[in-house]
């Protein structure tokens, strides 16, 4: 009896482990069939907005000065095309999008005009880069946005026989409306104004003060990464 109850109790867990083994074995292969169907997880959803993007842009410029000396007073006002290169990053906060962008655009040639004090004097802008904080409220595949920030923005002035140029900083802000044209393509239409300088100087004997800003439409292009 004690031999029988001993044979128990040694088989008892061989035919455990045994039977464990063939589920074991049998789940393996199930994995392994190569008739059963793949199972695919759906990749998450892409956002439209979040993360960086650069872009390339060109519409109208018109840079505007104001020429004052003598008492008098002369506006100068230049229209011009310009295009330029920008890129950022932006974030999905809310129901918002808050994000940071830089760009560099050229903004045209001189305009020539005639001082009644001066006699004939030349102005105008080539370049700004700027660095500016954006916020956009997303409606399905539509973004508007507004824009501020600060630009280095060269400027020149010819008069009274003297050539002074200079780059100086001043703020820029505006706005536009983006559509995402697929989760890659942007294009916007954007509008900004820059203040360009304001300061009084001595140009050939005479005290002159300079004022000037630009405006710009630009139509840009831009793909998200």
């Amino acid at each position: 009896m004690r031999r029988i109850l001993r044979s128990h109790w040694v088989l008892e867990p061989l035919i455990l482990c045994a039977l464990l083994f063939v589920l074991i074995s049998g789940a393996y292969a199930a994995d392994l069939d190569p008739y059963q169907e793949p199972v695919f997880q759906s990749p998450a959803p892409h956002s439209l907005w979040a993360g960086p993007y650069l872009g390339f842009e060109t519409g109208i410029s018109q840079t505007v000065t104001d020429v004052k000396s003598g008492g008098r007073s002369k506006d100068l006002s230049r229209v011009d095309a310009a295009f330029g290169l920008f890129g950022g990053y932006n974030w999905e906060v809310s129901r918002f999008v808050l994000g940071v962008e830089g760009g560099a655009t050229y903004l045209g040639g001189r305009e020539k005009g005639r001082h009644p004090t001066l006699g004939t004097v030349e102005t105008g802008a080539k370049w700004t880069v700027s660095a500016k904080a954006r916020a956009g409220l997303p409606i399905n595949n539509f973004m508007p946005y507004l824009s501020l920030g600060i630009a280095a923005t060269e400027h020149s002035l010819k008069a009274n026989g003297t050539e002074k140029n200079s780059v100086s900083i001043g703020p820029v802000f505006g706005g536009g409306l983006e559509v995402a044209v697929t989760e890659e393509w942007h294009i916007r239409a954007d509008y900004s104004v820059t203040g360009i300088i304001d300061d009084t100087a001595r140009y050939g004997g005479a005290n002159v003060k300079r004022t000037s800003a630009n405006h710009r439409l630009m139509i840009g292009v831009s793909r998200s990464f």
